[in-house]
């Protein structure tokens, strides 16, 4: 990644957004901890990247075009079209996100991508960043 995010403050603005946690993580009392705010949009862009198009019942459009192209040789016009994708693809399903760049680089021995980016979140003056690594069947 060219620039880093900064560090965001935790405000205490109460729960605007909630979500199950994409790790599924037990809470204290074993049921699934609830992502809540910041949190919830990580877990919103985590279910948009690792869902497959036709995957989901009802809303056969949703999700990113990303994984027909996990073994196309990455070149910059290939960099260029899965940010493209990537970045439309996140804006579209998550109205609160902006994606301000995103990082791409191959795995070849895990068989997948590793992507980053740096986001802003409507309603926040910081920039956030999230990792993730896509990988491929074998």
């Amino acid at each position: 990644m060219k620039r880093k995010a900064r560090k965001h403050t935790k405000v205490s603005v109460g729960e605007v957004w909630s979500d199950l946690d994409h790790k599924f993580i037990k809470d204290s009392v074993g049921g699934i901890k609830k992502a809540v705010n910041v949190e919830a949009v990580y877990t919103s862009i985590d279910n948009i990247l690792r869902t497959h198009k036709g995957e989901r019942v009802m809303l056969p459009s949703f999700a990113s075009d990303i994984h027909g192209l996990m073994f196309e040789p990455l070149t910059s016009t290939t960099v260029s079209f899965i940010t493209r994708i990537l970045k439309d693809t996140i804006e579209a399903w998550d109205d609160r996100v902006t994606i301000e760049e995103v990082s791409i680089s191959r795995d070849p021995d895990r068989n997948g991508l590793d992507i980053g980016f740096i986001f802003m979140i409507r309603g926040y003056e910081d920039t956030f960043q999230y990792e993730t690594q896509l990988r491929g069947k074998y």
